[in-house]
C-alpha cells in the first residue's frame, strides 16, 4: 500500500506488550513513579520500533514529520547538540530499512540507483575534501556536517520509502496540514502575542532586531525566522494552487486553493520582502511549463496585475505589510538591501584568493563560535553568498549547476515525458514550487535550515524519479485495460 509489499515475516508486537503492562504494575503497586513513567512511554515506544520495523514507510513519515516541527519545539526545549537527534532518526531509519529487507519484505533497491543519487555524492566528495581546505576548522565541519550527507541520504530514503504516487500525493496531502498549522501559529502570534518561549528566543537570539521593526512586526511561526517562514509560505502558495487545477477530486481542489490563500497571507504576514519572488517567480515557471493556452493567458495576467499593483501603484499602501512587500519592487531605495550589496562587495575583494571558499561553517556571524575571522564579521544575508563563503566559487558554481539541472531536467520530463495528467500537475507544481525559494534563496540564507532543507530533497527526488512514477500508472492502466 506505501510502496513496499507487506511480507508474513515481520515482528509481533504482543510480546513487548504484554512485558510492558507487567512491568507498569509491578512499578504502580510499589510506589516507584519514576519507574512507572518509563514504563507507561516504553510500551508506545516499544510498538512505535515494531511498526517502523514492519513499515518503515512510517519511520519516513515520522522523520518528514519531526522536520517540519523541529525547530518550533526547540524554542521550548533546550537541546544540546540538537541536530544529533534527526541524524540519530535517519541513522534509525537505515537500520530499519535494512533489518526489514533482511527479514523478507520487499525494498526496491534499484529505485535508489538514479541520477540525483550520483548528483549527491558529487556534492558530498567535494564536501569532503572541504576537511583538508588550509582555512578550514575541524570543529565548524563537524558541526555542519549535515551539508555533507543530508542531500545524499534524502534522496535515498525517498527513493526507497515513496514508490509510488500515492506516496506523491500522501506527502503533499500532509505538507498542507502542516502548512495549515505553521499559517495558525502566525495567526496566534499577530492576535494573541508572542508566548514565553517565542520572546524569550527574540531576546537571547537578538533576532528582535530584525523582527520587531518599526514599519511592522514580521512574523515567524514555527519556523527558524521570518525569512524562511515567509519563503516556505510563498512556496506553499504556489504549490497547492497549482495543484488544485489537476487534482481530480473537486473537494480537495476547493481544500488546496483555501490552502494556497491562506498561505498567500502567511508570506504578507512574515514581511519577508525576498520571499515575494517566491510566488512571482513560480508563476513564471509555470507559464513556461504549460501547454494549455487557458493557464498561459490566466497566469501572465496574474503575473502581471501582481507586478502592477506593488511596483506601480500605491494601492492600500497604508496597510503595514503591502507597503513592506512593496518596497521589494524598489531595492534601490531600501537600506537594508543597500548594506547587503556593501557587504557582498567586500567579501568579493576577500573571496578573489579563496576559490575553495573560507571552510565549511565558517560564513556569516554564526560561525563566530568555531573562529573570529574576516568572513565571520560580516553577515551572508544570503543562502548563495553563504555557500560561496564556505566552499568557494568552485562549490557555488557546483551548487547551482545541480539546482539548475534538477528544474531543467524536470521540467523536460514535464513537458515530453509525463503523460499522466494529474502527476503532471504534481510535478509542475513542485518544479515551480522549488523555482521560486530557489531565486528567494538569494535573498535570505534559509536554503537548507529546517524544514526547507529537507522538503527541498524530498521534491527534488520526486522530480528526478518523474518518469519512473509515470510508468507505473501506465503499467497499471493497462492492466486495468486487459481485464
Amino acid at each position: 500500500m506505501y510502496g513496499i509489499k507487506e511480507d508474513t515475516k515481520s515482528f509481533s508486537p504482543y510480546l513487548l506488550l504484554a512485558i510492558g503492562l507487567i512491568l507498569l504494575a509491578y512499578s504502580l503497586l510499589q510506589q516507584v513513579w519514576l519507574m512507572a513513567a518509563a514504563v507507561v512511554i516504553m510500551p508506545f515506544l516499544a510498538f512505535y520500533l515494531v511498526t517502523v520495523l514492519n513499515k518503515p514507510y512510517w519511520g519516513f513519515i515520522t522523520l518528514f514529520t519531526l522536520n517540519y516541527f523541529f525547530i518550533g519545539v526547540l524554542r521550548y526545549v533546550s537541546i544540546q547538540n540538537s541536530s544529533v537527534l534527526m541524524d540519530s532518526f535517519i541513522v534509525f531509519l537505515l537500520v530499519c530499512i535494512f533489518l526489514y529487507s533482511l527479514c523478507g519484505g520487499k525494498i526496491p533497491w534499484q529505485r535508489a540507483n538514479n541520477k540525483l543519487l550520483y548528483i549527491s555524492l558529487v556534492w558530498m566528495i567535494y564536501v569532503f575534501f572541504e576537511l583538508f581546505n588550509p582555512s578550514a576548522v575541524t570543529e565548524a565541519w563537524i558541526f555542519t556536517r549535515s551539508s555533507f550527507y543530508n542531500f545524499t541520504l534524502l534522496v535515498v530514503l525517498t527513493s526507497l520509502l515513496l514508490g509510488r504516487v500515492e506516496d506523491i500525493k500522501k506527502i503533499l496531502f500532509l505538507l498542507s496540514i502542516f502548512t495549515l498549522i505553521a499559517i495558525s501559529k502566525a495567526f496566534m502570534q499577530r492576535y494573541m502575542g508572542f508566548d514565553a518561549g517565542e520572546s524569550a528566543w527574540l531576546i537571547r537570539t537578538e533576532s528582535y532586531k530584525t523582527h520587531l521593526l518599526s514599519s511592522g512586526i514580521r512574523y515567524f511561526s514555527i519556523f527558524s525566522d521570518a525569512g524562511n517562514f515567509g519563503s516556505n509560505m510563498g512556496m506553499a502558495a504556489v504549490v497547492y494552487m497549482i495543484l488544485s487545477f489537476y487534482i481530480s477530486r473537486k473537494g480537495l481542489r476547493y481544500y488546496y486553493r483555501f490552502v494556497s490563500i491562506l498561505a498567500a497571507y502567511g508570506l504578507m504576514m512574515s514581511g519577508t520582502r525576498g520571499a515575494m519572488i517566491v510566488p512571482l517567480g513560480g508563476l513564471a515557471m509555470f507559464i513556461i511549463l504549460n501547454k494549455n493556452i487557458r493557464y498561459i493567458v490566466g497566469g501572465a495576467i496574474c503575473l502581471l496585475f501582481i507586478y502592477v499593483f506593488f511596483a506601480q501603484t500605491y494601492i492600500l499602501d497604508s496597510n503595514r505589510q503591502i507597503h513592506r512587500m512593496r518596497t521589494a519592487f524598489h531595492p534601490e531605495l531600501d537600506a537594508s538591501y543597500l548594506v547587503r550589496k556593501a557587504n557582498q562587495k567586500r567579501l568579493a575583494e576577500y573571496m578573489v584568493h579563496k576559490p575553495f571558499g573560507e571552510g565549511v561553517g565558517l560564513a556569516g556571524v554564526e560561525g563566530r563560535r568555531f573562529s573570529r575571522r574576516f568572513t565571520t564579521e560580516i553577515p551572508t544575508d544570503s543562502h548563495f553568498v553563504n555557500i560561496w563563503v564556505q566552499f568557494g566559487i568552485v562549490g557555488l558554481c557546483l551548487h547551482i549547476a545541480i539546482l539548475l539541472f534538477i528544474i531543467s531536467y524536470s521540467a523536460y520530463l514535464i513537458m515530453f515525458r509525463i503523460r499522466n495528467k494529474e502527476l503532471k500537475g504534481m510535478l509542475m507544481a513542485m518544479n515551480c514550487g522549488l523555482w521560486g525559494i530557489m531565486l528567494s534563496a538569494y535573498g535570505n540564507n534559509f536554503f537548507w535550515q529546517y524544514p526547507t532543507g529537507y522538503i527541498v530533497y524530498i521534491f527534488q527526488t520526486f522530480l528526478v524519479l518523474g518518469e519512473s512514477y509515470d510508468k507505473e500508472l501506465t503499467t497499471e492502466q493497462m492492466k486495468l485495460e486487459s481485464i
